[in-house]
């Protein structure tokens, strides 16, 4: 919307690309010095973001989940990693750990399973 109510200032013969990214940039850095000047905790905020809840309990339980993944067996814990965090699939995963499919669910069921158990979730 700024590019087209600005289109008059836009020089011919300059990149155009260019010129939308400054744009681009310019109005990211204006809202961040508006949010920088809000006080915490208005319910009406000028940018009409909500305040953002304490990340106290997410840190503490990130560390846990952490701590329990350091715990399990590096073939489980692999598996996981590759499956659960990266995304990758079940036969990407196998290739990897030169093991078969079955192997790979197996594995990462068990591995599920035990973080679930350390973390009392289960």
């Amino acid at each position: 919307m700024k590019a087209l109510a600005n289109l008059d200032k836009f020089e011919p013969g300059t990149k155009l690309k260019s010129w939308l990214f400054t744009i681009m940039r310019n109005t990211f850095y204006t809202r961040a010095k508006v949010l920088g000047r809000e006080a915490p905790g208005l319910e009406e905020c000028v940018s009409g973001d909500t305040p953002m809840e304490a990340t106290q309990e997410v840190q503490a339980r990130a560390r846990e989940v952490q701590q329990a993944l350091t715990r399990l067996p590096p073939h489980y814990r692999e598996v996981l990693t590759l499956v659960a965090i990266l995304g990758e699939s079940y036969e990407s995963a196998a290739e990897i750990c030169d093991c078969a499919v079955g192997t790979v669910k197996s594995r990462l069921n068990r591995a599920r399973h035990q973080i679930l158990q350390e973390l009392g979730e289960e």
